[in-house]
């Protein structure tokens, strides 16, 4: 690689693959910390393009508000809770 970048260059090919990489697993990892099954066979259960338009116009203009802002704002619900809430008022 040093024979075909710079040192600069390299380090900025670095930087984007770990861009690259972030946004990856921002979008199709899902959360499954302190869940119990049922809340995971949920959390599965929703279609990975529900999940993805989830992730990116509820959660990630929180995390720039809350970490680039520094806003003091409540985490939105996940998406999880959020089913539940269609499924009380459906009922």
């Amino acid at each position: 690689m040093n024979s075909v970048m710079t040192p600069t260059g390299a380090f900025g090919f670095y930087a984007g693959l770990n861009l690259i990489a972030w946004f990856m697993v921002f979008c199709f990892v899902r959360e499954t910390k302190q869940l119990t099954l049922e809340e995971l066979d949920q959390v599965f259960s929703v279609p990975t393009s529900s999940y993805i338009n989830h992730e990116l116009t509820v959660w990630l203009p929180w995390f720039l508000k809350r970490y680039f802002l520094r806003k003091n704002i409540p985490k939105p619900p996940l998406i999880l809770e959020k089913e539940e809430q269609v499924e009380k008022v459906l009922e």
